[in-house]
């Protein structure tokens, strides 16, 4: 059996989004993650885990998941145990044979695209235990990455407080999203630029829970990400981006990665994920010479993601 499942990009909405704050995210096409599960011809199960340079997790487990008997990364192969244990719970008939899992990443890891996400909708979707009840007992997070992972469109998100019908509850708020056709226009003028910084997101945002975004501050960043999902110009999109720094800005109490390292840049700039780490986003055609100057050169189109 084999599946897909895309990666993701969070446009607008980091940390607030934890709070009840509307995020707008997209898949990335051309760049997600393969699962294939086949009988094993040894005992217990066997993990084994690609990305575009090789082979970089594998990981062997007893026949009834209590042992991990051997693993090339042992915090790695602790969720992986605690995932089949789960799903185990659930569809035990699923694991009445000894399974081969290999998954494969189209995208570096050290990206940031998804690789967790993408892994809980694959496992989702072969063992059919709700994407949120796996992440829950995993990595948790917001969750907006499994809805555009599960959708495989972008999606405004909300971890809503209000009681949603049919919607189960996730970490104490509903888990909503309404699917867009985010596809502007100008998508060509606007690049995402790899800075080579791993951040740890976990640890930011810890961080930001010590002292969150406030009530109005939310409020703000849900009309931001709406007014993007619908946005019609350029400088319309560069003015929203740039009024959702501020807002961060004041949050972290740091400065804007524009403002900290790219002050000479003639377009804007706006952070990605965790600030300080993973990609940027950066507007106008000049991205393309000037990153490059800058020593970076991982440098993608959005409209290489979008069409």
């Amino acid at each position: 059996m084999q599946f897909y499942a895309p990666g993701k990009l969070m446009i607008s909405g980091e940390y607030a989004v934890l709070h009840g704050a509307k995020a707008l995210a997209i898949p990335t096409t051309g760049y997600g993650q393969n699962l294939t599960v086949k009988e094993f011809n040894d005992d217990g199960f066997y993990w084994e885990s690609y990305d575009p340079e090789g082979k970089w997790f594998e990981g062997r487990f007893s026949p009834d998941l209590i042992d991990i008997i051997t693993t090339t990364n042992l915090s790695q192969a602790v969720v992986i145990q605690q995932l089949l244990q789960f799903i185990k719970s659930l569809k035990p008939k699923l694991f009445n044979k000894p399974l081969h899992f290999k998954t494969g990443l189209t995208f570096k890891r050290q990206w940031g695209f998804g690789s967790s996400s993408s892994l809980i909708v694959l496992l989702s979707k072969w063992s059919d235990v709700p994407a949120f009840d796996l992440l829950d007992i995993s990595f948790g997070g917001s969750g907006y990455d499994v809805a555009v992972a599960l959708e495989n469109k972008a999606v405004l998100y909300q971890l809503a407080e209000e009681y949603f019908p049919n919607v189960p509850l996730y970490r104490n708020r509903y888990p909503v999203w309404q699917c867009i056709d985010f596809q502007p226009h100008f998508a060509d003028d606007i690049f995402l630029i790899y800075r080579n910084v791993k951040q740890n997101s976990r640890k930011e945002i810890k961080k930001y829970r010590q002292k969150p975004a406030g009530n109005e501050q939310i409020k703000a960043i849900s009309r931001i990400s709406e007014a993007l999902a619908v946005c019609h110009s350029l400088d319309e999109f560069e003015t929203l981006i740039s009024e959702h720094e501020e807002i961060i800005s004041r949050v972290l109490q740091r400065l804007p990665v524009q403002d900290e390292f790219f002050k000479d840049y003639p377009g804007k700039i706006k952070s990605l994920g965790a600030w300080g780490g993973d990609f940027i986003l950066a507007t106008r055609q000049d991205a393309t010479d000037y990153f490059k100057t800058k020593g970076l050169h991982t440098i993608i189109n959005l409209k290489d993601l979008l069409y």
